[in-house]
């Protein structure tokens, strides 16, 4: 029995971080720094960290300050940080960034459209891009394997 829930274990912890089958990104239109560019354009320039967020996300509370890390720690190597709001009232999305500030790019879905897309099963998903290409993605956030997902992420970069 307890081999049984060792497995069980270790593939639900594989299940966690996926690498991608080099399958292509569905891309859609965003602003960066006031400049309107897509998340394909912009993945052939950088490597591109796409989360998926609600405000009613408890775990999103701990992934907002790893992300400013990532965008504060890796943004001069070259990796820009772009998390979606999938809240269907924009507005709320506003007391969570009060409490929880991004010093990264925020894009809004409210349609869900591109979660859609990208097939989120669950908040919060991340996608690792470059070359329009899904490197990397990775479901919910614990605070405990947030070194080993930025090691990751690093792994990436030159």
């Amino acid at each position: 029995m307890s081999q049984l829930m060792f497995r069980i274990l270790a593939l639900c912890t594989a299940l966690l971080i996926l690498p991608a089958r080099a399958e292509p990104a569905p891309d859609f239109a965003l602003t960066l720094e006031g400049n309107a560019t897509t998340v394909v354009q912009l993945s052939q320039e950088k490597l591109v960290y796409l989360d998926f967020w609600a405000s009613w996300c408890g775990p999103c509370r701990f992934s907002f300050p790893f992300m400013n890390e990532l965008h504060q720690e890796l943004g001069p190597r070259g990796l820009v940080v772009v998390a979606v709001n999938v809240d269907v009232d924009p507005h709320d999305a506003k007391p969570f960034l009060a409490k929880y500030p991004a010093d990264f790019t925020i894009h809004y879905d409210p349609e869900g459209t591109i979660a859609e897309a990208y097939q989120v099963p669950g908040m919060p998903t991340s996608y690792l891009i470059r070359d329009g290409e899904i490197l990397l993605r990775h479901v919910g956030f614990r605070k405990s394997e947030s070194d080993k997902l930025k090691a990751e992420v690093a792994d990436y970069l030159p």
